[in-house]
């Protein structure tokens, strides 16, 4: 008897040995299977952390982690596939360390991309040598959302004149400053919701029709090169924007702030030539990010 009871206090103490391990996503714990990344939106590769791997270990040992792709979990969040020529993975199996971590990287083209589409990428835990996968977390969809530099919230303030109808007056106005290409971004008045610019007639709030300033910046300098309409150069009501280069016409890298000066032309109105109708003189305060997608 005695010599059983020792056998199976051995086989206990073995087992407590080897121990158990558990490995997750563990970017679920805190974002839940989908989470958003805001992206820079410059010409170039970018390195990120896609997610991390973790091995919550009650004394084992390494645990060799397979990934694989998940492309049905990107569609059902309404993203779209990275496109292949946009996107570097590693090996997808990693040896997570007992009561550790491993940073999965991705490496993106943004050359290759888009911003009229929301990009995304899903990858779920296929197997884990000698361990429990989590349940609740062995999945993420990880949605990108790229942005240049310029894009955010602002509050716009200064001035303007209408030389065509000087009873219309500029009014401070918070605006989305959204990001249409590396170097571009459109100004989406928050009141307004499509491209434009508030003004206030006879007191109450309006805007100038067909109208929507787009900024051009130089990445290198930071300086605006150029302002154009986004309802076309000119719109079908003979609207453009054209820079005044007699501003200082810039983003600060500190505050995020820009000041920049432009025109509204509109040879209908005004029909001798250089066809000004109204001079802006704005400075447009940062107030944070764009909410995510």
């Amino acid at each position: 008897m005695a010599i059983i009871t020792s056998l199976v206090l051995i086989a206990a103490a073995c087992k407590k040995d080897k121990g158990s391990n558990t490995v997750e996503i563990s970017d679920v714990r805190s974002v839940g299977n989908t989470k958003t990344m805001m992206v820079d939106y410059l010409p170039g590769n970018i390195t990120l952390t896609l997610l991390t791997l973790t091995n919550i270990s009650s004394g084992g040992g390494n645990i060799r982690v397979k990934l694989v792709r998940d492309d049905a979990a990107v569609a059902a969040t309404k993203a779209k596939e990275l496109p292949a020529n946009a996107v570097t993975l590693p090996n997808l199996e990693f040896d997570v360390p007992a009561g550790g971590s491993i940073n999965v990287p991705i490496t993106i083209n943004r050359s290759n991309i888009t911003v009229d589409t929301v990009w995304g990428i899903g990858l779920r835990i296929d197997s884990a040598a000698g361990a429990t996968i989590s349940p609740d977390a062995k999945s993420l969809v990880v949605r990108f959302d790229f942005r240049n530099i310029w894009d955010g919230r602002y509050r716009v303030t200064g001035t303007m004149t209408d030389i065509a109808a000087p009873t219309l007056t500029f009014t401070e106005q918070e605006v989305n400053l959204v990001t249409t290409s590396p170097s571009n971004v459109v100004m989406i008045p928050k009141d307004l919701g499509i491209p434009g610019y508030l003004i206030l007639s006879g007191g109450s709030l309006s805007y100038y029709g067909s109208f929507g300033p787009v900024f051009t910046f130089n990445p290198s300098t930071n300086k605006i090169t150029s302002v154009t309409n986004s309802y076309g150069q000119p719109a079908s009501n003979t609207r453009s924007a054209e820079i005044d280069p007699t501003g200082t016409n810039s983003w600060d890298p500190t505050s995020k702030a820009i000041i920049v000066k432009f025109y509204m032309k509109q040879p209908n109105t005004v029909v001798s030539p250089p066809h000004i109708r109204v001079y802006f003189n704005n400075t447009l305060v940062y107030l944070g990010p764009r909410f995510s997608q």
